[in-house]
């Protein structure tokens, strides 16, 4: 009898556990008595364009979330008439946020996203003012390792300037094994400052490591970076089209999404409104 006493109590601690994870949300932050889930702030983050994997964007909405919900509690219990204010305005123009959503689902289904190579370099060719680089685009080697490592040993020092065949082929075996970061494309241009945006460049004259096409290596306290311009594109210049061709897709499907709205939004409304009871008093 003992002996089953002792393997029941696991049992229906593992229920009570179980049950517990299935009721509770993963509450990552809280104020006063009102609480934020994660799958609540991933779901708003996702849809206001941020990335919730991103442990800097989800620390910035967490605080931000703070900072509102701190705002209207102390509205709400110190000027009692003006957080009624708060609340017939919210759901006033809760009514325009309905209206856009309605209208993303609505319309986009008679929306064409098949954009012909012939558009997007008509576009281009006409468009090519708004897209004047604000910084420099580049192709180019980037590697970050733990200073710690001996890569002189692999003789990586040699081998990240690409100057034989069998070089890169070395280099991306070296990079699975001991990078905490690299890239390298030569056919996709990307921007210098999202390439070195956990580098310490700053401390460098950036523009004598881009237009010099330097191939450099150094240190700071904890990693090493090895940087090897390849080819690059000024400032203020026009960049290449293959460049520019994903971002030209979504110019024209937003122009051609706002077309639909204006020639379509007043039969939606019409037909949303025809399917409610609406009752008008005055």
């Amino acid at each position: 009898m003992f002996i089953k006493q002792i393997s029941i109590i696991p049992v229906f601690f593992f229920f009570v556990i179980l049950f517990y994870s299935c009721n509770n949300k993963n509450i990552i932050a809280s104020v006063d008595n009102i609480e934020l889930s994660e799958e609540d702030a991933f779901v708003i983050m996702s849809h206001l364009g941020m990335n919730p994997n991103d442990t800097i964007e989800l620390k910035k909405f967490i605080d931000e979330w703070c900072t509102k919900e701190a705002l209207k509690s102390e509205i709400k219990n110190e000027y009692q008439d003006t957080w009624k204010l708060i609340k017939l305005r919210e759901g006033f123009f809760s009514g325009d946020l309905a209206k856009y959503y309605l209208e993303e689902i609505e319309l986009k289904n008679k929306l064409d996203t098949i954009i012909t190579k012939k558009e997007i370099e008509s576009y281009y060719n006409t468009h090519k003012e708004e897209f004047v680089l604000q910084d420099y685009i580049v192709k180019a080697l980037y590697l970050k390792i733990p200073k710690y490592i001996d890569f002189k040993s692999k003789n990586i020092d040699e081998i990240y300037l690409l100057k034989n065949d069998q070089d890169l082929t070395k280099l991306n075996s070296y990079a699975k094994l001991y990078a905490e970061n690299y890239y390298f494309n030569d056919s996709i241009w990307i921007y210098f400052e999202e390439l070195t945006k956990d580098v310490p460049v700053k401390k460098f004259n950036i523009d004598n490591i881009v237009l010099n096409r330097t191939k450099t290596y150094f240190s700071d306290d904890n990693h090493t970076y090895f940087l090897n311009i390849i080819d690059y594109k000024l400032k203020n210049d026009v960049p290449p089209l293959d460049f520019l061709s994903d971002k030209i897709k979504t110019r024209i499907i937003s122009i051609r999404l706002q077309e639909i709205k204006e020639k379509h939004q007043d039969k939606l409304i019409k037909k949303i409104k025809n399917k409610h009871e609406i009752i008008i008093n005055i």
